[in-house]
Parts: structure tokens; C-alpha cells; sequence
């Protein structure tokens, strides 16, 4: 047996294990606390995709946190972690999704400490950071409206800006590259059906 015992969290979630997980995935994104802190970049996007997840900031920088090693929906994902560090200094991440009469036991399992050069220290970090990000998915999977069907709509309109050369095109001004990188990032973490 390890030294280093997994961290074992538990929440109960008013959705079903479909929905719970498809939340937990798909709905990354929604929920994951990154204006917190809780990320490499913590401005832009993090989402499944690919069989990774993947953050993805403001300006374009992308950082791989884990790749799947599972994935059984509804029952079951789980994954490599890495959130800013190297590939091959990896812990593991096994979360499950069991059905609770109306609600679901979500289980986060995370092991695999030996593997960091302070295994106390990395485990105790997350042990601490692990209730936060899971709070933060209990309270979007409870806010009515979210993720049972309801939709926002959101349009942006564009319109020319001051530097912007009259009778030029859009395609012309040398941030439409910036744009077409934010449309294909909101894209990605499920927030963009089209743009035009």
C-alpha cells in the first residue's frame, strides 16, 4: 500500500447519471472554476476534447491537463493529470457517477503522488482544491434551467472600429485572426453553434 493514500471525494448531485455526467464532460467548460484560479491560464476556456482536456487562454496558449484513460458514460471517466507540468509526471483522476434515487454520488478518486518530488505537498494541495472545484460543479448541476434542455442565446454584432480603413474589408484588419481563434475557442467548449 502507498504512503501516499488517494484523496476520495464524494458529492450527491440533483440530475440523474446521464445528465450528471454529461455535465461533468461535456459541460466542463460551465462549471470549471478557472476566474478562480483554478488553472494554468485561469482567462479562457477548458474542455474535453479530442480524448484530452484541454485549456485553452484568452490570447491562444494552450495547455494540456490530462488525456483519458476511460471513458464509460454514463457511468464512469477517468484520466491523467497534469495541469501545467510535463506528460510524464502524471497522477490519475477516476471519477464515477452512481444513481441515488433522484440524484447521483459523484466519486472523485485521485492517486498516483509517488510519481512528484513532493508527494505530501502535491497531495495536500489538492486535497484542499479538489472540494472547491467540486462545489463549483454541485452548484451548476442545481441551477435551475442549466443543462436540462433550456438554451441562452447570444449574439454578438460587429461593427467597424476607429482604425479600421474605410471601404476596407473586416477580413483586412490584422486582428481578424484574434477573432477567428475566440469563435473556434467558444466553439470548442460548446458556447458557439454559428457565426457568420
Amino acid at each position: 500500500m502507498s504512503e501516499y493514500p488517494p484523496i476520495r471525494r464524494e458529492v450527491l448531485v440533483d440530475a440523474g447519471p446521464d445528465a450528471a455526467f454529461e455535465i461533468f464532460t461535456a459541460g466542463l467548460g460551465r462549471w470549471w472554476p478557472l476566474a478562480a484560479g483554478k488553472g494554468v491560464y485561469c482567462d479562457g476556456t477548458v474542455a474535453f476534447a479530442d480524448g484530452q482536456i484541454v485549456e485553452r487562454s484568452v490570447d491562444g496558449q494552450q495547455a494540456i491537463w490530462g488525456t483519458v484513460t476511460r471513458w464509460e458514460p454514463p457511468a464512469r471517466v477517468a484520466f491523467t493529470w497534469h495541469p501545467g507540468r510535463s506528460a510524464d509526471r502524471t497522477s490519475q483522476v477516476e471519477v464515477t457517477f452512481t444513481a441515488a434515487g433522484a440524484q447521483t454520488l459523484v466519486r472523485l478518486i485521485h492517486s498516483g503522488w509517488e510519481m512528484f518530488d513532493d508527494p505530501a505537498a502535491m497531495r495536500a494541495e489538492y486535497d484542499k482544491g479538489w472540494p472547491t472545484v467540486l462545489g463549483c460543479y454541485v452548484d451548476h448541476v442545481g441551477r435551475p434551467g442549466e443543462d436540462d434542455g433550456a438554451q441562452t442565446w447570444v449574439a454578438l454584432l460587429h461593427r467597424r472600429g476607429p482604425s479600421a480603413p474605410q471601404g476596407g474589408s473586416l477580413f483586412d484588419d490584422p486582428r481578424f485572426a484574434d477573432h477567428v481563434a475566440f469563435l473556434n475557442r467558444m466553439r470548442e467548449a460548446g458556447y458557439l453553434i454559428a457565426a457568420g
